[in-house]
């Protein structure tokens, strides 16, 4: 795995240097903690298993959270912007329902932030399941829980217009469609039928020419169930 000692002792200096390695060195720790929690069914749930899995989530949290503190220890690396200021987007999506936008202060910030809200989202999503599941949240800790999450795929829709510039090239579109995705699921699966709306609009209208065959569903496993049924081409 690549969040093994021996792996991560190889990036170490880099990561005291380099924001992005460092964020990364982080997230790359959450899918061993997503497989822990597919398995807590199949191990019978222990309540060892349940608590060890939460602290670790906690502690993967407080080292996220701890980086963007360093990040921004000189403020935010993006402002905020009239959605009309970005270039081409609105010929998009001319829904204005993410309304102003974050306007980075550079590409490379861009890309950091939108992998940290994309990563806690899905991280800090499947901890809020596990808390549903195994403990009792009062009200203000639902809400809170519920503010926090929601407050990152807002993040990330704000800051799909920017990568969708022109100027920005192909690369930054793309790399914003899957962070896009993510927020098109936890909108759908909150119910919040108007922001994924929004979401699957500007993913099919920011795709990159060439790139998929049309039309690119926003479940796409289930077209390459249909086009690999009948054919003896894949195994």
């Amino acid at each position: 795995m690549l969040d093994s000692a021996e792996w991560l002792a190889v990036t170490t200096k880099a990561a005291r240097v380099d924001p992005y390695v460092a964020l990364i060195d982080i997230c790359i720790t959450i899918p061993r903690l997503l497989e822990r929690t597919d398995r807590l069914p199949k191990t019978g749930c222990s309540q060892a298993d349940i608590d060890a899995l939460l602290d670790d989530s906690q502690t993967v949290a407080n080292r996220a959270f701890e980086w963007l503190s360093l990040f921004e220890k000189n403020g935010p690396r993006y402002d905020y912007l009239n959605v009309a200021s970005m270039e081409g987007f609105l010929e998009i999506c001319s829904d204005r329902l993410f309304d102003p936008v974050s306007d980075f202060h550079c590409f490379s910030a861009g890309i950091c932030y939108m992998i940290y809200w994309m990563s806690m989202l899905i991280m800090q999503g499947n901890t809020f399941k596990l808390l549903q599941q195994h403990r009792q949240l009062d009200m203000k800790q639902l809400i809170m829980w519920d503010r926090q999450l929601v407050g990152y795929a807002d993040s990330i829709c704000r800051s799909v217009p920017y990568h969708c510039r022109s100027i920005m090239g192909y690369t930054a579109r793309f790399g914003c469609l899957t962070p896009l995705v993510v927020a098109s699921k936890f909108y759908r699966a909150k119910g919040a039928i108007k922001q994924a709306t929004w979401c699957e609009t500007v993913y099919m209208g920011a795709r990159v020419p060439g790139l998929y065959q049309p039309p690119v569903p926003l479940e796409p496993m289930k077209e390459v169930k249909k086009t690999i049924q009948h054919s003896d081409k894949f195994i």
